[in-house]
């Protein structure tokens, strides 16, 4: 986008770039995710009203909440191994699923991405057990870092950094893949892994 005005929210059909970044704000009343492609522009926003790990999660084009273009949900409020299901707006798709796979993910955060026709598309797992010890050794702010594959390939990262005030993932897929995946679908577990996957560890320790 050209010009020196404000950036505008992009088409929510337009999720093909193959870097994003998802910058979080801690509120009061509850956290506010911007979702920003490769070149800065605003192209989704969603809002936390709850610290609850059950339930959904809405991504609007604009902070005006006004215009949805999908939403995760939780399958089953019963379900504590975590099952999500990615939907688009307005035509009701269903565009994926994700899974924590809670037994690995006592230790080592993992994933399991799905198509819409619950195939594995890609995994997430977390790089550092070591990393993972100093944390529950009390240094809970230290950042997470997720490699995704596919297939047994890596073929993108997770990236989180955090400051006082917020918090931010680099999610960088690779451009070369034979068959693109949904990008909204690795944006879901950028989000996920901040709203669900510390609240499962807490419970799990």
């Amino acid at each position: 986008m050209s010009g020196k005005g404000p950036k505008e929210a992009i088409s929510p059909f337009s999720f093909e770039d193959n870097e994003f970044i998802i910058k979080k704000k801690f509120l009061s009343l509850g956290n506010e995710y911007y979702v920003k492609d490769s070149e800065g522009n605003n192209i989704a926003f969603c809002q936390e009203k709850s610290l609850s790990i059950k339930g959904e999660l809405r991504l609007f084009r604009t902070k005006d909440k006004t215009d949805e273009l999908f939403r995760i949900k939780q399958r089953n409020i019963l379900d504590f191994t975590g099952t999500f299901q990615v939907f688009e707006s307005g035509t009701e798709n269903t565009l994926g699923f994700l899974k924590r796979n809670w037994a690995k993910s006592m230790v080592l955060g993992e994933w399991k991405i799905f198509d819409e026709n619950r195939e594995v598309v890609a995994e997430a797992e977390e790089d550092s057990l070591v990393k993972e010890v100093i944390r529950f050794k009390g240094l809970k702010r230290l950042p997470y870092r997720y490699k995704l594959y596919r297939d047994g390939k890596k073929i993108g990262v997770c990236k989180q950094r955090v400051s006082l005030l917020k918090k931010m993932y680099r999610l960088q897929i690779d451009d070369d893949l034979e068959d693109k995946l949904d990008s909204r679908l690795f944006i879901s577990l950028a989000l996920l892994l901040d709203a669900v996957e510390r609240k499962f560890k807490k419970i799990g320790k």
